[in-house]
Order: structure tokens, then sequence, then C-alpha cells
């Protein structure tokens, strides 16, 4: 698959629009699911600083790839670990779950700042290439010495996946299986790229999320 500045915008035009319409639909739910309706929203957000990496990686400035990177991976090494477990959180009716989901939004949150906030203080720590047509963020993390990435990788799939497959509500369960369909396949086919490959498949994926509020709606009328 070979993906693009025009791959990543095109995501954007769709996924911002429905984000909207979702969250529009949501306000009218008496159970907060503007928190999974806001998914496509900020996906489309993140596909566009993907979009603008992009048009930096064939210009002749490297400077211009770093801001949209850090734009890009705010969303990819951050705002997805503690989101997903708040959202699940908000939704969630069983005490004991909405208790896990808890302290994984804490855990989502330090983990993604430890790993974000050195980029930002350290500009060598991150270096953005393309590998077989796909955006490669390569990054120094504080853990480096002490964890293999690949065990990193289990952990943030572990923190994203957790709430979502042990939700109570089914319609968040089957999303859960989706995103780790997408995540057992970008690490097997794209491991090179997997941040990249991954958060544009779960961006795609995120319109499953027009499913859930439409379907809430027309339960809410009956």
């Amino acid at each position: 698959m070979c993906f693009s500045a025009t791959a990543s915008f095109g995501a954007s035009v769709v996924l911002i629009p429905v984000g909207l319409f979702c969250l529009k639909k949501a306000a009218s739910l008496e159970r907060p699911y503007w928190v999974f309706a806001l998914l496509p929203l900020v996906f489309g957000v993140q596909q566009i600083f993907e979009g603008f990496v992009w048009l930096g990686l064939e210009s002749v400035d490297g400077a211009s790839v770093r801001l949209p990177a850090l734009g890009f991976m705010l969303f990819s090494h951050v705002f997805w670990l503690f989101w997903i477990p708040f959202a699940c959180y908000a939704l969630e009716t069983d005490a004991l779950r909405k208790k896990l989901f808890y302290g994984l939004i804490f855990v989502g949150a330090a983990l993604g700042l430890s790993m974000y906030i050195p980029l930002w203080i350290y500009p060598d720590w991150l270096r953005v290439l393309v590998t077989e047509h796909s955006i490669d963020y390569k990054t120094t993390l504080i853990y480096d010495a002490y964890v293999p990435r690949i065990a990193l990788r289990v952990f943030y799939a572990v923190i994203v996946l957790t709430p979502l497959l042990l939700a109570s509500d089914r319609t968040i369960k089957i999303f859960g299986l989706i995103i780790a369909v997408s995540v057992a396949f970008s690490s097997i086919y794209y491991g090179y790229a997997f941040i990249s490959v991954w958060c544009y498949f779960a961006a795609v994926l995120s319109l499953y999320i027009l499913f859930i509020v439409l379907r809430k709606t027309k339960m809410s009328l009956k």
C-alpha cells in the first residue's frame, strides 16, 4: 500500500465532517457518547498533520517536517493513550471496570508524556524518514536502555485495547476487536512504520463510530 499526502488529506476530508456529524447526533443521547463521537474528528486532524509531514519530506527544507511531525505524535504518543481509557470510563456502568479504566487514564497519560516531552527538548531524538512508501518516525526514548521497543509497543496496545475489549457496551467491544486486528496487521506487515500506518488504519476504522452513534440515536427514539 502506498501512503501519501493525498491519502492523509483525503482521509481528513472524510473524517472531519463525519466527526462533526457524530458529535451533533451524540449530543442528543442521554449517555456521554460524545467521547467516542469525537474520535473521527480528532483522527481527521491528526491526518492533516501527517499530510503536512509528507509535504515537508517532499521539500528541500527538512525543518518543515519537525512541527507537523510533533503535531501528529501529540495524538499518536499522548492523546490516544489517555483518551481511549477516558472514553470507556465515561460510558462504563460496571464499578470494577470503571476503576480499571480510571487507572489506565493516568498510566496512559504518564507513558505518553514521558515519550513525547523529550522530543521537544532534544530535537535530535526525532527523525522522520520514508520507508517503503510509509512514514517512519524514528525516536529516541528514555526507556531505550531498559525496555525493548517491542515490549513498549505491547504495553501501548494493552493500554488502548484493554478498555475497549472489556467495555460493557457491545458496540464498543466490537470497535475494540476491529482496532485489535488493525494493530496486529500493522505490526506484522508494516512494523517498520507501525505508528504512522496503524494511526491511518485506525482513522479509517473510526468511521465505525458513525454506526455506533446512529444505532444509539435510533434506540433512544424507541
